[in-house]
C-alpha cells in the first residue's frame, strides 16, 4: 500500500515538473521565435533597400534568409565567396551599379546636388 502511494506521488510530481519544465522551453521557444520573426522581417527590408540601390548580390541571400531557404542561401554564398575567389568582376559590376544609382538619387536632389558639387570643388581647390 505504501509503495503504491509512494508511486502515485511520484507520478504527480514527475507530472508536475514535466508540464512546469514543458511551459518554461515552451515560452523560450516562443520568444527565440519571435525574434527570429523580427530578424526575417529585418533582412527582407535590408534586401528591398539594397535592391533599390542596385546591389543584386547581398539581397539574394538575405531574401533567401527571410524565407528559411537555408540550402539556396547557402549556394548563393558559396557562389558569391567563389566569385571573390576568383577575381571576378561581377562584385566590381554590382558595386559600380550601386554608385550610380546612389549618384543619380543624390543628383535628383538639391541637397544632393550641392554636396556633390561641394565635394568637386574642394577636389578642384589648389592646395
Amino acid at each position: 500500500m505504501i509503495s503504491t502511494i509512494a508511486s502515485i506521488a511520484l507520478f504527480v510530481v514527475c507530472l508536475y515538473l514535466g508540464c512546469v519544465a514543458g511551459k518554461w522551453l515552451f515560452g523560450k521557444s516562443n520568444k527565440v521565435s519571435g525574434q527570429l520573426a523580427a530578424q526575417k522581417k529585418a533582412a527582407l527590408t535590408l534586401a528591398i533597400t539594397l535592391r533599390e540601390y542596385g546591389l543584386k548580390l547581398l539581397p539574394a541571400i538575405l531574401e533567401d534568409f527571410a524565407v528559411f531557404d537555408v540550402a539556396d542561401m547557402v549556394a548563393k554564398m558559396h557562389d558569391t565567396a567563389k566569385l571573390v575567389d576568383a577575381g571576378s568582376d561581377a562584385i566590381l559590376k554590382d558595386l559600380e551599379a550601386t554608385y550610380e544609382r546612389v549618384l543619380d538619387k543624390k543628383l535628383s536632389q538639391p541637397e544632393g546636388l550641392a554636396l556633390v558639387k561641394a565635394k568637386i570643388a574642394a577636389i578642384e581647390a589648389p592646395r
